[in-house]
């Protein structure tokens, strides 16, 4: 397995509290801000890191908090749902060829954290 972390998602339950991060990490860290969080998805350009800000996820239950999604790209998202798989984890998304690009899947972790591995399939 080849995992590498690259995005860090932060789930809110409304689009308002989604546009309340974008405007604290634009207005108050003046980090570059890629979307519209008020429409559910927008990125902060963090250095090596991208902040992917959500409204909600691909799963019902991401925890009271809001949730916490961490997102590693994958060589072989299908291979990896297959290793993780047997070790006893939670595939919660099957992988899926999603409509931005990725082939995805997601993995339940303890106490709202969800886990996404993804490979990019049209851009790199």
């Amino acid at each position: 397995m080849n995992l590498s972390f690259d995005h860090l998602g932060l789930l809110s339950d409304t689009a308002a509290k989604n546009q309340d991060l974008a405007d604290f990490f634009a207005g108050v860290l003046g980090l570059e801000i890629d979307g519209d969080a008020s429409q559910g998805y927008a990125e902060v350009k963090a250095g090596a890191i991208t902040i992917a800000l959500h409204t909600g996820a691909m799963v019902d239950d991401f925890g009271a908090h809001g949730g916490t999604l961490l997102q590693f790209r994958s060589d072989d998202v299908r291979a990896d749902v297959e290793e993780i798989r047997g070790r006893g984890g939670k595939i919660t998304v099957e992988p899926l060829d999603t409509d931005w690009g990725t082939t995805s899947a997601y993995v339940a972790g303890p106490h709202g954290v969800l886990v996404e591995l993804y490979e990019w399939t049209t851009r790199k």
